[in-house]
């Protein structure tokens, strides 16, 4: 049985400085996105209704930045991919390692099996397979038993990975696979190009309710109730 990951505090703070250094990455790249893609994105997740994007709750904008960021492919690269070849870090530097990982960004439908207060959770991967430690501090509060599910890009950070900035989380983990049945089904198509999973697991949460409780990690404690906005 392979021992579990035990986070010490350098590594929380290693953690820390790699989020408040994601934050400021994720605002350049997302300065390049083209209007073309909030519009692709928009209708794939199913929130652009009569050229209008509508969003359910305030938060709810991370989530398509997030996949603005990684599932909007033009000519076989999203605009991470091409922040990097456009934009190289300095070799050796926190920038060049963190570009370097988010390249290495998977979604995953991540179910928490046990939380280490004050760090983050053990998780199993129900979508690609596996158990990893996902280094989250508000979810390590707000889910002490470890029992919840999660829809989350995650990026590897050597031994641990992060979130990617935006999760769908549900109540239980037979919410989310029922949300996510449709797309094993013969009726059902998952929306086409490298990032059509991605977008279809995405849709099928926010169909199911998951934007009431649209969650992020900042690099201070946030509360993750439920907050809704009127259209």
């Amino acid at each position: 049985m392979a021992t579990l990951f035990s986070p010490t505090r350098q590594d929380g703070e290693r953690y820390r400085t790699l989020r408040a250094l994601s934050m400021g990455l994720n605002h350049r790249i997302i300065k390049t996105i083209p209007r073309q893609a909030y519009d692709e994105i928009g209708d794939a997740l199913g929130i652009r209704r009569n050229g209008i994007l509508v969003f359910d709750s305030q938060d709810m904008t991370s989530v398509m930045m997030d996949c603005c960021l990684y599932d909007w492919f033009e000519n076989g690269k999203n605009p991470v991919q091409r922040y990097a070849e456009t934009h190289p870090a300095t070799p050796g530097t926190d920038e060049s390692y963190l570009l370097q990982a988010c390249l290495q960004a998977k979604y995953r439908i991540l179910v928490a099996q046990s939380a280490v207060p004050g760090a983050g959770l053990h998780c199993q991967d129900a979508l690609n397979g596996g158990e990893l430690f996902l280094m989250d501090f508000a979810l390590s509060q707000s889910i002490p038993d470890g029992k919840a599910a999660l829809a989350t890009r995650t990026i590897p950070l050597g031994e641990y990975w992060m979130t990617g900035g935006a999760g769908l989380p549900v109540s239980s983990k037979k919410a989310i696979l029922d949300a996510l049945r449709p797309i094993e089904t013969e009726h059902y198509k998952p929306l086409e190009g490298p990032g059509g999973v991605a977008l279809s697991i995405a849709r099928a949460c926010l169909a199911a309710g998951a934007a009431d409780y649209v969650s992020y990690e900042s690099t201070k404690a946030r509360s993750r109730k439920p907050r809704r906005q009127h259209r």
